[in-house]
């Protein structure tokens, strides 16, 4: 009924009205079409395409859930027991009740490792001083003492570790300390103990950030963020063994001059964000364009088109070239596979220029030039900028879990803490001992 209805109020439209309908249904559907690539595109994370998710649909995903650990299993050796050994003798036969039982001489030995938790409750008695030539007067100091407060430096430390390294809430926090260690304490005071830490990691996050600008190798990359419903940018600038954090309410801009100086002479990764590029012009930086982002953004537009899946092929087959050529000793033959490259790249280029659906595509590989092929003439410099993301991503997931910043502050004792932290990591250290040796 309503198909008939309908029918009759589209028979009695003149030709002129259809158009007029058609046309503004068509420009409906096209800003749809804009907005909705803001949420589902190429880059958009796997996160959060929710229902388009394969095992959303019921498919098969090819493997197991979880992750795939791909090493040797092995037993974990016994720790060496440091505590007298215990002999575990029985009374009764716990089967039936009988004491009518004698040793048969034979036994088992099993070394188990367990931990205790305990609170340590100790007073300091400190002498005070005066210095007779000088008639200062002081007190002495201890290495356990902490400059403030009444927690210790092992429960500042921990607490730092278990918020900013492991993503736990300060609430459950402050719950862990009350529960599990039996030391009580409110969420404000673990807030505190975290502001204790920053403000002794203070140093290191300014030294982090005068090496960055020296290193040879750097990849940046960006994330949203919010505070109190304000959007602004977290900033990630990481090398093999450095990690840097900063807000900034910018996407564009300035930051990335502002972090890595204006005499930066080393190599950036990077995605294709004008920013990078306008740095790189300015200052005649090299930049090597992320290769993931790029096969991602033709596989979704060429993969499932007949005529241009060759597209999508031509473009895999650059970068294995690509991955070939890092492997090569030789820098004249990885110059000339580097000029080949760019030989190819161009007639990719010029033959999918025109073709339906492509140019935005295209002008955006233009764009990168030879920053595309970076890498090549210096194999150090990784093809993707997989670095970067990677690094960035215990902020989202920590963002997901607070919702937001809700101050200055906050963000301060974030960028600090997220940096010394991932530094640490990156440098096979012990997170928690290097927190504890700086406090």
């Amino acid at each position: 009924m309503k198909l008939i209805i309908l029918a009759k109020s589209l028979d009695e439209k003149s030709k002129e009205d259809l158009i007029k309908d058609y046309i503004e249904l068509y420009k409906e559907n096209e800003k749809l079409k804009r907005k909705l690539r803001k949420y589902d595109n190429p880059n958009t994370p796997s996160s959060k395409k929710g229902f388009d998710k394969p095992q959303a649909q019921g498919i098969p995903v090819g493997r197991k859930a979880g992750k795939n650990y791909k090493h040797h299993r092995t037993t974990r050796p016994a720790d060496i027991p440091n505590t007298p050994p215990i002999t575990v003798t029985a009374e009764i036969n716990p089967s039936n009740g009988s004491k009518n039982i004698i040793e048969t001489g034979y036994y088992i030995d099993r070394v188990i490792t367990d931990i205790k938790i305990e609170k340590i409750v100790t007073k300091y008695k400190i002498l005070e001083y005066e210095d007779l030539d000088t008639h200062d007067v002081f007190f002495a100091k201890h290495p356990n003492l902490p400059e403030k407060g009444i927690f210790g430096k092992n429960i500042i430390a921990f607490a730092n570790s278990l918020h900013f390294d492991h993503r736990v809430t300060i609430e459950s926090v402050r719950d862990i300390f009350t529960n599990v260690a039996n030391i009580s304490m409110s969420a404000p005071t673990v807030l505190e103990l975290c502001n204790r830490g920053v403000e002794k990691t203070e140093s290191l996050y300014s030294k982090i950030n005068e090496d960055i600008k020296n290193s040879d190798i750097v990849n940046a990359d960006e994330t949203g963020s919010n505070q109190n419903g304000k959007s602004e940018w977290l900033w990630g600038f990481f090398t093999a063994t450095q990690a840097y954090f900063v807000f900034f309410q910018k996407r564009g801009g300035e930051i990335v001059e502002k972090v890595l100086g204006k005499n930066f002479k080393g190599i950036l990764g990077c995605d294709g964000w004008i920013t990078y590029k306008i740095f790189s012009e300015t200052h005649g930086v090299l930049l090597q364009r992320c290769w993931a982002h790029l096969i991602r953004e033709v596989k979704s537009i060429c993969k499932d088109v007949k005529y241009l899946n060759e597209a999508y092929v031509w473009i895999y087959d650059m970068f294995k070239e690509i991955q070939r050529l890092r492997k090569i000793k030789s820098k004249s033959i990885r110059k000339k596979g580097y000029d080949n490259l760019i030989a190819d790249l161009n007639m990719w280029i010029k033959t999918y220029y025109s073709r339906d659906g492509m140019k935005e595509l295209v002008k955006k590989i233009l764009n990168g030039q030879e920053s595309w092929f970076t890498c090549v003439l210096h194999p150090n410099v990784e093809p993707t900028n997989n670095r970067a993301e990677r690094g960035l991503r215990k902020f989202v997931v920590i963002e997901k879990i607070i919702g937001c910043l809700r101050s200055e502050q906050g963000k301060r004792r974030y960028q600090v803490m997220l940096s010394a932290f991932a530094t640490w990591r990156l440098q096979g250290l012990n997170p928690y001992k290097e927190l504890r040796a700086i406090l």
